[in-house]
């Protein structure tokens, strides 16, 4: 097998190598998710013709049969003309520990990244929270992916390699935590820093410097008024079966107490209460109706 002639790191990456995760070819259907079409909107970026296209079409055949995923390094076999399978590795180069450092210390600064973690989503603005620290958490150009085929194309990428591409996307949408660790981290060391620094505290440094100098009149709207039109990935849903304090008991105690009660029980209590507050509302609003059509009516006024 022909590997690519990137090294594999730069000797400041984690010296403690993380396990393979080891994938199906075939994931199980699940809903579009932002981050993975984000990745694929970067790959079609790259301006690689009908190579992608072709990819595609080898994925939805089922043509991939394995991947594995580990710190800096994408493996897979895909079947293709021949009665063996060939073999594809995508190298990624995984960020160094300093700049880890400097992303799990920003996602400190605000709550609602540990929050949507703890559900398994990807924060909107994540890509932002990278940037700051001076890296990228999706490839930047076509040379930052040293990808290899052993079939006879010498297109890189071959369709193999799109295919390839295309299920790690649909492994994304699944869980993803993959894409962190392709970048060098798993999700329990990632889940565990954010618990440490909820109770510790927050950070004394000071933060860095944020992108946006003022609000501008869009942000002061979604500010006072909530969820963002355009953003799918977590709808404010009171009439989810999730238990509301969830996310907020997945941190452990915290570090601040108000009147002598710890803040992490004084927010759960407020969001039992906030639910409790609408479910009740809507039962009169609505009777009639169930809860589900209820909470429809409530997010559509």
């Amino acid at each position: 097998m022909r590997y690519a002639s990137g090294k594999r790191g730069n000797g400041k990456s984690s010296k403690k190598a993380n396990p393979t995760i080891n994938l199906t070819g075939m994931p199980p259907q699940a809903q579009q998710t932002w981050w993975s079409q984000r990745f694929i909107t970067v790959l079609e970026s790259f301006k690689l013709g009908g190579r992608l296209a072709r990819g595609k079409a080898y994925a939805q055949e089922a043509k991939v049969l394995k991947i594995n995923i580990s710190s800096g390094l994408v493996t897979a076999s895909v079947q293709g003309s021949r009665k063996s399978s060939y073999r594809i590795s995508i190298r990624f180069e995984p960020l160094p520990d300093q700049a880890w450092k400097h992303v799990l210390h920003n996602m400190t600064r605000k709550a609602i990244y540990a929050a949507e973690m703890l559900l398994d989503r990807m924060p909107t603005d994540i890509e932002s929270v990278f940037a700051y620290a001076g890296v990228s958490l999706f490839p930047e150009r076509l040379e930052d992916l040293k990808s290899e085929c052993d079939c006879p194309d010498w297109s890189n990428p071959c369709k193999h390699i799109a295919a390839t591409y295309y299920v790690l996307a649909q492994h994304f949408d699944l869980d993803p935590f993959l894409i962190f660790v392709w970048r060098g981290r798993l999700k329990t060391q990632i889940l565990e820093a954010l618990r440490q620094t909820w109770k510790q505290g927050r950070p004394r440094s000071t933060p860095l410097t944020s992108v946006r100098d003022s609000l501008a009149p869009d942000v002061m709207q979604l500010f006072w008024h909530g969820i963002d039109p355009n953003d799918h990935a977590a709808p404010l849903d009171p009439y989810s079966k999730a238990v509301p304090d969830t996310s907020i008991k997945g941190l452990g105690a915290a570090p601040l107490e108000l009147n002598g009660q710890e803040l992490g029980s004084i927010l759960a209590e407020c969001y039992l209460e906030v639910s409790e507050g609408i479910r009740d509302w809507s039962k009169q609003t609505y009777r009639g109706q169930d809860l589900v059509a209820a909470g429809e009516a409530v997010r559509h006024e």
